[in-house]
């Protein structure tokens, strides 16, 4: 899970320091001010201003910049003053959202943060969840399903029939197989750090596969190699995760790994993905000091169709997510106002 992107990229001690100084870069978009929809109701806008400020968290991967844009825009469609903030190094999201009162991040795997969620929203409650996404999560080993079907239509034959099951790896790793790999099948992943986050080098040994682990280098290297391979009709095998545009594309299918299992994740991996949980979140005095914009968040939520091809449109137009999502919000007001934060009671 991870992409590109608008507005100032921000990571480590820096982002805490500038989010809580209150100098977050904001978008051009709220640089502008908001556009304001005369359909809604101005209570919601006016209970929007006196709440204040609020910050998206944009974690710069493809779904969570959009949810981010979209969050925002629609906060200022309502009346309100938002802004999408950019922090690339998403363990630093947790403790920038226990220090700000005006801080959401729109899209948190659970899977990736056990001690996080342990430490900030268990033990601290220094940060608390506003729901979860309605979206269809999962991620693991991924081939093109041409390798195990074949395709008649392009002239592919099966390579592979035995999977998705993993225990027909080894007898295929030799068309998995690259130079760089040798006789061994070729593993692709991106970044190198990504290797250990997602136990690679200890499943292939625990469950003694003759694969080796090749790094891209990047989310975009990573996605850049799949497309090559996919184009040519040729065997890969690759990350991948759902949400995004490649996995709404092209056809893929996810290795079936033995079932995922807390022991296993995060000491053997011998072992697939949990399928995870979306989550959203934000400093614990968020829901009091932003009431409006909490109720807001918490009943936002895109459908798979939709934000499938959201991404599908910002892969082949090469816009920017507010460009995208600024038209999306224009054609289906019959969706987002089902997100409206009820109108506030007069105080």
């Amino acid at each position: 899970m991870k992409n590109h992107y608008r507005a100032a990229s921000i990571t480590g001690i820096v982002s805490l320091a500038i989010i809580l100084s209150g100098c977050g870069a904001a978008s051009e978009r709220s640089a502008q001010g908001p556009q304001v929809d005369a359909s809604i109701a101005p209570e919601i806008g006016t209970a929007l201003q006196k709440e204040g400020p609020v910050q998206i968290i944009d974690q710069d991967f493809l779904s969570a910049s959009i949810h981010a844009e979209m969050m925002a825009q629609l906060l200022e469609k309502m009346g309100g003053e938002a802004s999408t903030l950019k922090i690339a190094d998403i363990n630093s999201t947790w403790p920038a959202m226990a220090k700000a009162d005006n801080l959401v991040n729109p899209e948190a795997w659970d899977i990736f943060f056990g001690p996080q969620i342990e430490e900030y929203v268990e033990k601290e409650k220094s940060v608390v969840q506003l729901g979860t996404l309605s979206i269809t999560a999962e991620e693991g080993w991924y081939v093109p399903t041409y390798v195990i079907k074949g395709d008649p239509e392009r002239g592919i034959e099966p390579a592979c029939p035995g999977l998705p099951d993993w225990k027909a790896l080894n007898d295929c790793a030799h068309i998995f197989a690259s130079p760089e790999t040798g006789g061994k099948g070729k593993y692709l992943t991106g970044p190198a750090g990504w290797i250990d986050y997602y136990g690679d080098a200890q499943r292939i040994e625990n469950l003694g596969l003759n694969y080796e682990v090749v790094a891209a280098g990047s989310e975009a290297a990573l996605v850049a190699e799949i497309k090559r391979a996919y184009d040519r009709g040729e065997p890969l095998l690759s990350l991948m995760w759902s949400p995004h545009f490649v996995t709404q594309k092209y056809d893929l299918t996810r290795i079936e790994f033995p079932p995922y299992t807390k022991e296993c994740w995060g000491t053997t991996f011998a072992c697939g993905w949990q399928d995870p949980s979306l989550l959203k979140l934000a400093g614990s005095e968020f829901p009091e000091k932003h009431p409006t914009a909490a109720d807001f968040v918490s009943k936002f939520s895109l459908s798979d169709d939709d934000l499938g091809a959201l991404m599908v449109e910002m892969e082949e137009s090469q816009d920017a997510a507010d460009v995208v999502v600024k038209k999306w919000i224009d054609e289906n007001p019959d969706v987002w106002s089902q997100w409206l934060p009820s109108v506030p009671s007069e105080s």
